[in-house]
C-alpha cells in the first residue's frame, strides 16, 4: 500500500510498507455513505477538530486512537487527511487508517516562537492546511467545531456550511468491521450484567426485606462497583455512569441510583449497563430487571408485557421496515395488557413512558432513531431495542438488547443471558 504524506506545500510519496506497524482498532467504516451525505448538503468536504475521546466523529474517520487533538479534512470522493505536526504527526502516520498526512510541525514553531499555540491562532494553521488542500467552494463543519474556528475559516473567506447531523448519519449504517466491535463490547456488558445478578441471586433477605451479603446490606455502590471492576479486566469502562434503580426509585427511567441506596427483595431493580470498549471505542447497551425472591403479580404482569412486547419490536427489525412499524409491534402488545404508553398518548404519567431505543455506536445513543417514525431501517443500521413499564407504586421493568438490521430478521449481539430474571 502507498502511503502519501504531505510536508507544507510539498507533496512527498513513500512507498512505506504498514504491515510492519501496530494495526488500529478499526479498519473500516462505511464512507461510501459520508461522499453521498456530503452531496446531498451541497458541501464539498468535511473538516473536523478534535481526537478520540471527546470527538468520536475524529475516530470514524481516522481510526487514531489518542488524545492528542488533529485536523480532520475529508474532500468529497477523495482519501481523509490528517494534519498534525511533530510527534503526534509520527503516531499518525504509524497508528491511524489514513494514507494522506499534512505537517504543521513548521507552522506551529512559528507560532511557538510568537508565544501562540494553535487556539490563539486558528487561522495560520487552518489556513495553511486549506491552502494546499482544499480546492472547493463549501466546506461542511459539524457543530462540534469550536466557535472560533468556525469565524477564523469564515475571516479568511471561506464558504461555511454547518451540517449538524452529517456525520452521526454517515455513522448510522455500521461496516461488519463495526459491528464485530459491538459484539464484542455486548459480550463483556452481558457477562457483566451476569456476575451482578450472580451476586444479587446468592444474597440472604434480611429484616426489612434488605438484601444482605456477608450480613451487610448490599447496596447500588456495591453493584456498581463490581460491575466496574469486571468490565476493566476486560478492557472495557462505563461510558457514563451505570444505572442501578431499586424498587419504586425506578419509576424514575433514568435514575442512576445512589451508591448508598439498598437493595431490597420482591421489588424491580433495573440494572442498565452500557460500557465502551477502551481500545476499539465501540459500546454496546444491555439492560435487566431482576427481583430477588417471591414476585408480585402485578410485577409480574409487568414482565410478561415488556417481554413479549421486546419480542414482538425484535421481530419487526427488518432491512426496509417504518420505524413506526416497529414501535407499534411494542406499544400494540402493552396495550394488550393494559399499559398505556406516550407513543398513544401524550399525556400518559405510567406505562411506557420513553421511546423504544436508539441506534449505538461510537456514542450509545445515536442515530437510527425510533423517533422519526417515518425512516426506515437499513442494512448495518445497530440498534438497542429497550421497552419498559413503569408504575409509580411498584417501580420499573426494562429489557434491553442489541440489535444489526442484516435483513428479514435482525441479528441480536447480546445474547447469552434471560431476558426475564427472577433469582
Amino acid at each position: 500500500m502507498l502511503y502519501v504524506a504531505f510536508s507544507g506545500p510539498e507533496r512527498n510519496t513513500f512507498d512505506t510498507p504498514r504491515s510492519g506497524w501496530p494495526q488500529p482498532a478499526v479498519v473500516d467504516t462505511v464512507i461510501e455513505d459520508l461522499d453521498r451525505l456530503m452531496e446531498e448538503a451541497g458541501i464539498d468536504a468535511v473538516l473536523m477538530y478534535g481526537n478520540a475521546f471527546t470527538t468520536p466523529d475524529v475516530f470514524w474517520l481516522t481510526g487514531f486512537r489518542s488524545s492528542d487533538e488533529v485536523i480532520v479534512l475529508r474532500n468529497r470522493g477523495e482519501d481523509t487527511v490528517v494534519a498534525a505536526g511533530f510527534n503526534t504527526l509520527e503516531r499518525v502516520r504509524k497508528e491511524s487508517t489514513v494514507r494522506r498526512t499534512f505537517d504543521t510541525s513548521e507552522i506551529m514553531l512559528q507560532l511557538i516562537a510568537e508565544n501562540k499555540r494553535l487556539m490563539d491562532d486558528p487561522a495560520a494553521v487552518f489556513g495553511s492546511v486549506l491552502k494546499e488542500l482544499f480546492s472547493g467552494d463549501v466546506i461542511g463543519v459539524p457543530t462540534h467545531l469550536p466557535a472560533h474556528i468556525l469565524v477564523a475559516l469564515q475571516d479568511l473567506g471561506y464558504k461555511v456550511k454547518v451540517v449538524p447531523y452529517l456525520l452521526t448519519e454517515a455513522r448510522a449504517t455500521k461496516s461488519p468491521r463495526e459491528v464485530e466491535m459491538i459484539r464484542k463490547a455486548g459480550r463483556a456488558t452481558i457477562g457483566a450484567v451476569q456476575h451482578v445478578i450472580d451476586l444479587i441471586a446468592e444474597t440472604t433477605v434480611g429484616p426489612n426485606k434488605v438484601l444482605l451479603r456477608d450480613g451487610q446490606p448490599l447496596t447500588v455502590g456495591d453493584i456498581k462497583s463490581a460491575l466496574d471492576h469486571f468490565l476493566l479486566d476486560r478492557r472495557a469502562e462505563t461510558a457514563e455512569d451505570t444505572i442501578v434503580a431499586v424498587g419504586r426509585l425506578g419509576f424514575d427511567w433514568h435514575y442512576l441510583g445512589s451508591p448508598d441506596d439498598r437493595l431490597h427483595a420482591e421489588v424491580p431493580i433495573i440494572i442498565d449497563v452500557f460500557p465502551r470498549l477502551k481500545l476499539e471505542r465501540y459500546v454496546a447497551d444491555v439492560t435487566r430487571t431482576v427481583v430477588r425472591g417471591s414476585v408480585p403479580p402485578e410485577l409480574r404482569r409487568m414482565f410478561d408485557a415488556v417481554s413479549e412486547a421486546h419480542s414482538a419490536a425484535a421481530d419487526a427489525l427488518s432491512e426496509g421496515a417504518l420505524m413506526d412499524e416497529v414501535n407499534m409491534a411494542c406499544y400494540d402488545t402493552l396495550r394488550r395488557y393494559g399499559f398505556d404508553s406516550t407513543r398513544l398518548n401524550p399525556r400518559a404519567e405510567e406505562g411506557m413512558t420513553h421511546s423504544l431505543g436508539h441506534g449505538i455506536g461510537l456514542f450509545v445513543h445515536e442515530l437510527p432513531t425510533f423517533y422519526r417514525y417515518s425512516d426506515r431501517l437499513e442494512r448495518g443500521h445497530v440498534l438497542a431495542v429497550e421497552p419498559g413499564v413503569y408504575l409509580r407504586q411498584v417501580g420499573g421493568v426494562r429489557i434491553e438488547n442489541d440489535y444489526v438490521v442484516s435483513g428479514r430478521r435482525a441479528e441480536r449481539l447480546t445474547s447469552g443471558l434471560d431476558d426475564v430474571q427472577f433469582v
